[in-house]
């Protein structure tokens, strides 16, 4: 696996309330924002607003860059990391998620070819 951070996500219930907090809190307007999902740059780094379901505190997700994706989820397959899911295909690239030993959510993110993320 690379050691490049491609962006940090945390879930969120209500987007656009959880946007308007960031944009106060670090006094910059997001790169984008859609439906689900909208980010920030701070400095190179990523940090994106995710809409989730998920119960209030889960954390933060970090996702690290991973071309191919496919070559790491085999990999992560072999040596019995616990996948949470399949791979997640999106306009902005492929999402995936695994489980460290100690039960923390950990991403893979390959971005499409037209845009890097």
């Amino acid at each position: 696996m690379q050691t490049k951070i491609a962006f940090v996500s945390y879930p969120v219930a209500d987007l656009d309330r959880a946007l308007k907090f960031y944009q106060k809190v670090l006094r910059k307007e997001p790169l984008f924002h859609r439906e689900d999902w909208a980010e920030f740059d701070l400095d190179g780094q990523r940090l994106a607003l995710q809409k989730s379901d998920c119960p209030a505190g889960v954390g933060a997700t970090v996702y690290f860059l991973a071309r191919p994706i496919e070559g790491f989820v085999f990999r992560l397959k072999e040596l019995d990391a616990t996948l949470d899911g399949n791979i997640e295909i999106h306009s902005y690239g492929k999402l995936a998620r695994f489980q460290d030993p100690d039960g923390n959510i950990l991403g893979l993110y390959e971005p499409t070819s037209r845009k890097s993320h």
